[in-house]
């Protein structure tokens, strides 16, 4: 009995964490990410089980998602890659708008501040070998009744976060569960299926705070602390069943390291007799003590899903090219 019990766990699970892919791989292209590949890892992602069309008041777009999902079976019979493929258009899309969803921060609106076209929302991404299914928000709540689900990260995590969450309003309502009114770290709860959902502002996964209070926070020198997890994180990782982390982008900024106390180097810091580590030093660091930090979380079966750079594009798209990061 409980050898069936801890089969199904795993399966729901599993499936959780392709709808979530799903998800992820369907929202970059409303935020004009253009992702070609990523560096999330994951693994069995081969089971799954077939998604049903959502409710909505567009019977249309109902209509769509069905058949989307339908064509996506593939990639739950069998193992496959979902991270390798290539864009390719999607009339049914977009699934929602800046107009039809209030979770979208008003600077994001591409519309209002003048984009000219609405074609960079109309993509959707083809693995190699395989369909991906368009994500069903009624499947999903279902799969999801009573649990709950955190995102960690930089401004990445709090967009597909959105993203999700304009998704689910679909077929459901969701209230404000938030525990503080911080814009950074966010909660939201779906009472019709005792869900919740929450983003954890934590760009770079580890304590840091900037030199000069008052620089900017996008140019300024930030101290990191590579030996010390965010406590904005860590002393919540236990309220969630499932967590998706990932950073990278923060690190790329000018930054003073720190470890085990001791200042033992920078990335672009331009200070006298302080070594230049390169951000692939603060890299490896942080992904070692996160990574190693996680495992005694997994134990108290907490779902993680960790990736870093999703943000990778070629020079003008040509075959050659270098990948800019």
């Amino acid at each position: 009995m409980k050898a069936n019990s801890r089969r199904e766990l795993q399966k729901t699970s599993r499936i959780v964490l392709l709808l979530t892919a799903t998800l992820l791989l369907t929202v970059i292209p409303l935020y004009l990410f253009p992702l070609l590949a990523t560096s999330l890892a994951w693994r069995s992602l081969s089971s799954s089980s077939p998604s049903s069309s959502s409710s909505s008041s567009s019977s249309s777009s109902s209509s769509d998602m069905a058949r989307d999902s339908t064509a996506g079976l593939g990639v739950a019979q069998h193992s496959c890659d979902v991270f390798r493929g290539e864009w390719v258009p999607n009339p049914s899309a977009p699934y929602y708008t800046n107009e039809s969803c209030w979770a979208i921060d008003k600077h994001q609106n591409c519309m209002k501040f003048g984009r000219p076209d609405t074609g960079f929302m109309k993509w959707r991404w083809k693995p190699t070998h395989c369909e991906l299914p368009v994500f069903d928000p009624t499947q999903f709540l279902e799969l999801v009744r009573g649990k709950s689900l955190a995102f960690v990260s930089d401004s990445v995590g709090r967009n597909q976060m959105q993203s999700l969450i304009c998704l689910l309003l679909r077929v459901t309502y969701v209230v404000d569960a938030s525990l503080a009114q911080d814009d950074k770290c966010r909660r939201y709860h779906f009472p019709t299926h005792n869900f919740t959902v929450a983003s954890f502002w934590s760009p770079f996964l580890v304590s840091a705070h900037k030199v000069d209070p008052h620089a900017s926070t996008y140019s300024g020198l930030f101290d990191l602390f590579l030996d010390e997890p965010d406590s904005v994180w860590t002393t919540k990782m236990t309220e969630f069943d499932y967590v998706i982390m990932s950073a990278g982008h923060w690190l790329l900024r000018p930054t003073m390291f720190y470890d085990g106390g001791q200042l033992v180097g920078c990335h672009s810091c331009l200070a006298p007799n302080v070594t230049d580590l390169t951000m692939h030093y603060s890299y490896r660091r942080v992904t070692d003590k996160i990574v190693n930090g996680l495992f005694d979380v997994m134990l108290m079966h907490v779902r993680v899903l960790f990736g870093w750079l999703s943000l990778v594009k070629l020079v003008k798209g040509l075959p050659k090219a270098k990948c800019l990061i």
